[in-house]
Parts: C-alpha cells; structure tokens; sequence
C-alpha cells in the first residue's frame, strides 16, 4: 500500500496508521472516544484516504429503527446496480466479486447496543454478522463512547446478552496543538494570526473541541458581531456555545433515558403481548420518537 495521502485529515497520523490497519490487516476496530471531538470526522477522513478502496459507511443513530434503511445507505454507497439485499449477509454476497478492498464503518454503535427501542433486524445476529466479515475479507471500524465490551445487546424481550462481536480498543487521541492549528489554517484561511492563535488556544482547552469549532466557523460565516474584537467574539460564543450544550444534552438524554426505562418494563411485564386499551396506549407511546433524537 502506498503511503496515504493525510493532508484533508484532522488527526494525520492516528488516521493513517488506522487506514493501513483496515486495508492491510482487516483489524476490526472498536475507536472509542467522546461526542465533539472528531469522532465522525475521522470516519470522514478515512473515506477520502484510499479512492481505490470501498469505504461503506453509516450512522447507526440515524438508522436504529430502520434496518432496511441502514442496508439502503450502505448500498448507494456500493455503486452496484439493483435493489439493496435484505440482509447484511446479502450486501457481503454482493461485495463477494469486488476486487476492492472493502470497510466498513459504523458510527454510533451504542445506539443500538443498552438500547431496547429499534427496529427489527437490529439484534444479536446482526452483531454475529458483524463479527463474520473478517472471515469474508471485509474490515470493520465501530464508533462508541466507551469500550464495546461495557455494553449489553437488549433483544426487543427485554432479554439482555453480551455480544459476541470481538473489536480491538482504539482510543480516539486527543487533539495536539499542531493539529488544531492544521485545521484552523484549512478552514479559515482568512483569520489572521493573532485571531488563529486566541481560536487555536480556545479549541485546545475546549471539552469539546470540534464541536466547537463548527460553531465559531458558523457564526463567523454569519458574519455574528464582526465589529467586536476577536477575542471579546471568542469569548461571548464560549458562552452561548456552553449555554446551548447544556440544555440541549440534559433535556434530550433526559427524556430518551426516561422512554428506555418505560419500554423496558412494558415488555419485561409481557404489556406489549396483550390486547386491551392500556397496552395500545402505551404501544403508542414508545412508537413515537423523541423530537430532535437525532
């Protein structure tokens, strides 16, 4: 494999030696790390690191009540003809003749792991496929907020199993000084120095770095307050950016937490097999998704 070229990536180093795992060693990797801090922009890079590779990837938070939709995505990105197969030893099948090497990527593997509210499909044979495709030569990255071996699969029963998809721990490095400074040079060519400098510090004490990051890029783009100093800027969008975190996490991870808990004692109490009005209210009551879940 030649040397990839890493100059779009955020994290360079930790990017290729990944990509050169993936397409060389077909490790399966499990690459754990915090919301805001480049997760899904490392799964990004990869996709731009190879043209001669297939990358497939997915969001799993986007797709955990729809399998059927989870397929769907994967295959556009295949550039086969026809309709996408069914099953996910159905899509292996159909990638069984490409001669590129083939990953797969999946953000946002918790979201159906702890987690009894998906849709069919999502199960621990899916999990078992997962664990198959090295045996088809197949790589495989998965995104979660902590070691893949902390979580549970929940069937739709209400019955709890460890998984048997085996991942290797990758830790998501922390962001360096010279990395920020890469990215900030990338996206905002036109600050100046002193402004790149205060922006640069900022991102590398933040807890969630690129997150914010895309807020300052946004509202430099919308041209917020350009009158005021950079730095009297910086620090106002410190504030709003840490004010509109805090409501949005608590209020939303408190309300989808809530909707897990009622949904696993309605089925651990066997409501979801009777037939009378209770159970339809609550049968309602766990279809309906939460605003703004996504």
């Amino acid at each position: 494999m030649k040397p990839p070229n890493c100059d779009h990536c955020l994290r360079p180093t930790q990017t290729s030696r990944i990509a050169k795992e993936l397409l060389e060693q077909r490790r399966p990797i499990n690459l754990i790390g915090k919301p805001g801090q480049g997760r899904g922009r490392l799964l990004e890079d990869l996709t731009r690191i190879d043209p001669d590779a297939l990358w497939l990837r997915a969001d799993l938070k986007e797709h955990r009540y729809s399998f059927a939709g989870l397929l769907k995505t994967l295959w556009d990105q295949t550039s086969l003809d026809g309709d996408p197969p069914p099953t996910l030893g159905g899509l292996v099948d159909k990638l069984a003749d490409d001669q590129r090497p083939v990953c797969l990527l999946l953000h946002h593997l918790d979201a159906i792991l702890n987690n009894p509210d998906l849709g069919k499909g999502f199960d621990v044979a899916f999990l078992d496929g997962l664990n198959a495709l090295k045996n088809r030569g197949i790589s495989l990255l998965c995104v979660t907020e902590r070691a893949h071996n902390r979580y549970l699969m929940m069937a739709r029963s209400g019955e709890r199993r460890v998984s048997t998809l085996t991942l290797e721990p990758e830790a998501l490095r922390p962001l360096s000084q010279a990395e920020i400074r890469s990215e900030l040079d990338r996206c905002l060519p036109d600050l100046d120095e002193n402004d790149l400098d205060l922006l640069a510090d900022a991102v590398l004490r933040h807890s969630w770095p690129l997150s914010f990051l895309d807020y300052v890029r946004k509202q430099l783009q919308d041209g917020d307050a350009a009158e005021q100093a950079f730095k009297e800027q910086l620090n106002r969008w410190k504030k709003e950016f840490k004010s509109q975190s805090r409501g949005c996490i608590f209020c939303l991870g408190g309300v989808i937490a809530l909707r897990q808990r009622v949904i696993c004692w309605y089925r651990a109490i066997g409501l979801d097999r009777i037939k009378f009005p209770l159970g339809g209210f609550f049968k309602q009551l766990i279809k309906r998704r939460p605003a703004g879940e996504d």
